[in-house]
């Protein structure tokens, strides 16, 4: 009885192990997504707008990280620097000025922004008003007018105007105009002044130029009255303590996309040819804009009381 039980035990251990090595295959289980990646976007435009243009992005990083990405969209611009103290995100699509106080108060670290499809990866900051009002680049002729503007840590929809204004020998934002309201996101305080509920306004040229392709009487009824100096575009930052290894491959991902398929439908559906790196340097300029504004970007408030 013993040798039938040790002869049964044998020839199943031989069996075993000639196994086909593609049998093996067949019952271990398939490589599985670990871990998740949060990055943060901010409210330039409407919440769908954002998601149409954004989700094709997770998309693909998910595959190429073998991680889920997902998109957070932020309701506010003041809101960014907590999000990356509290590490509830792993990194965000900054705005140029957004970046700098962030980075004036916190460890992060530049990968890459978008490339327009002309070319261009950077944006410039604009003032504008409708054509039938009669304001000129003057800032005397916006004396007791109203003003749209989009939030105090944005470049072009706050600092660079209020720079322009300075530069022109006003000082005091609230006592020049009759009114400033500040909406949020640029396409709103582009279409503020497009429909009479504000006389002049500011915003970024980049989504300007959107909504004139989507609106003709944009172009038709508005003009521009000033620019600012040229800013790195919205760029892709990430926690400094993230992992090496995910920074890495995020980046390598990135500055890849425009050579595969699926890569090339993502930066189609944010209007942009590829990705290029980004670094601090290229928001001195900007640096120099808020120095001249006495603005300290280590103690300027992410959220103001208006």
């Amino acid at each position: 009885m013993q040798r039938l039980v040790f002869l049964a035990l044998f020839l199943t251990i031989l069996l075993s192990c000639s196994s086909k090595p593609e049998d093996i295959a067949k019952v271990e289980p398939k490589n599985i997504k670990e871990g998740s990646l949060t990055i943060a976007i901010l409210p330039e435009q409407n919440v769908f707008e954002q998601k149409k243009r954004y989700k094709p992005l997770a998309d693909y990083l998910s595959k190429s990280l073998n991680m889920n990405v997902k998109i957070k969209l932020l309701d506010s611009y003041g809101s960014i620097y907590d999000e990356i103290r509290n590490k509830t995100i792993d990194g965000a699509f900054f705005g140029s000025f957004n970046y700098v106080m962030t980075k004036a108060r916190a460890d992060i670290e530049p990968v890459a922004r978008p490339m327009e499809t002309n070319g261009n990866s950077n944006y410039k900051g604009i003032i504008f008003t409708r054509k039938d009002t009669g304001l000129t680049s003057d800032v005397k002729t916006w004396k007791d007018k109203k003003i749209a503007l989009v939030h105090e840590v944005t470049t072009a929809g706050y600092i660079f105007p209020v720079w322009y204004l300075k530069k022109n020998g006003v000082n005091n934002l609230k006592e020049h105009f009759g009114r400033v309201v500040f909406t949020g996101s640029h396409d709103v305080a582009i279409m503020a002044v497009l429909n009479g509920q504000a006389d002049i306004g500011a915003a970024k040229d980049l989504i300007f130029e959107r909504l004139t392709m989507e609106n003709p009487l944009i172009k038709d009824q508005i003009v521009i009255i000033a620019s600012s100096i040229s800013v790195p575009s919205n760029s892709l930052c990430v926690r400094n303590n993230l992992n090496n290894a995910i920074k890495n491959s995020m980046k390598k991902a990135l500055l890849a996309m425009h050579t595969t398929p699926e890569g090339k439908e993502a930066l189609n559906a944010m209007g942009a040819a590829k990705f290029k790196e980004t670094a601090d340097s290229e928001f001195d300029s900007l640096r120099k804009m808020a120095a001249d504004l006495g603005i300290n970007p280590a103690t300027y408030p992410f959220r103001h009381k208006r």
